[in-house]
């Protein structure tokens, strides 16, 4: 029953990077790995919609979480890709003048056209397949994270991705024990997964068995992926909520941090990261619509386009 699968909880290790200010005592010399940002005219981004005419508005900034297993491996078209796969994707959209945040849960298994490339980088072809799956083909860090922005990209008809952090698979463990353990409540039985994760039940769950709650799910089952993206949207608030809780000088939260690290890749900078903390995030978080099918014994999630396109509007564009 069990896949090995992972929620981004990187809303929360950015809290414990950022709270007290240490953000940029962690994070310098994170820079250099910065890609120069392309000069974009927003004012030539238009869209139509139920008869008035919106623009893409400039105040929005972009960040994709992605939670990576480094163990899975993908073959796409006969062509192997080992750098592993993004098992969780969720973008978090900010915007820069009200200040308010929102994340976009995106399925792992959402149908898009991956770009395969051999051992050299060299694009071979474009085919059909899981979101999950374009990471597979990078170098398992910032080539990864970028390849998997692109089609996170088009997916949402050209909405940049502005930055990413990535958190592989041994970070839940790890985030989940150096703040002491996350306590919920399980909305309904899981027992299939732990005996301890009865519906109703009240667990402080540790690195192992917050592993399991986040990542296992019934693969015999469609709509299993669907299942475990509610568990990872209740395990990041209530990882959240035990951040905000936590009182830890500001050396602790470095301590902590350190502990973490060597599991995440980012391209962002120290002043970037420091000011994610500056924003309200709401607590509800959004899923992109559509529904799942089935092709050649796996799961596809296919996105509604028309229904995708209220959340663009209401979240990327402002009326002109």
């Amino acid at each position: 029953m069990k896949s090995k699968n992972i929620l981004l909880v990187l809303l929360g290790l950015v809290c414990l990077a950022l709270l007290c200010g240490v953000g940029y005592t962690v994070y310098q010399g994170k820079e250099s790995q910065k890609e120069p940002a392309e000069e974009k005219d927003y004012q030539e981004e238009y869209l139509t919609y139920n008869g008035k005419k919106y623009k893409r508005n400039p105040d929005i900034y972009t960040v994709l979480f992605m939670g990576v297993d480094k163990e899975a491996q993908a073959e796409v078209g006969n062509q192997p890709g080992d750098a592993g796969q993004t098992d969780s994707l969720n973008l978090l959209v900010m915007n820069r003048e009200t200040k308010e945040g929102k994340i976009i849960q995106i399925s792992r298994d959402t149908v898009v056209d991956l770009d395969i490339y051999d051992t050299n980088n060299e694009l071979l072809m474009t085919t059909e397949g899981q979101i999950a799956l374009q990471y597979a083909f990078g170098d398992g860090k910032n080539r990864s994270c970028r390849l998997t922005g692109e089609r996170v990209s088009e997916l949402l008809g050209g909405i940049e991705v502005d930055s990413y952090i990535a958190l592989s698979l041994d970070g839940i463990a790890a985030a989940t024990d150096v703040i002491g353990g996350v306590t919920l409540t399980v909305p309904e039985d899981y027992t299939e997964i732990d005996p301890a994760f009865y519906a109703g039940a009240e667990v402080t769950l540790d690195g192992g068995m917050a592993e399991k709650y986040v990542r296992s799910r019934d693969v015999q089952s469609l709509d299993s992926n669907n299942q475990r993206m509610e568990r990872q949207s209740q395990f990041m608030g209530a990882l959240i909520q035990k951040m905000r809780n936590l009182s830890l000088e500001k050396e602790e939260y470095v301590s902590m941090y350190q502990e973490i690290e060597p599991y995440v890749t980012t391209n962002m900078t120290a002043d970037e990261l420091a000011d994610l903390a500056e924003y309200k995030y709401a607590e509800d978080m959004l899923e992109l619509p559509g529904e799942v099918t089935e092709k050649d014994g796996y799961a596809q999630f296919v996105v509604n386009a028309e229904e995708m396109k209220t959340i663009l509007v209401k979240y990327f564009y402002k009326e002109v």
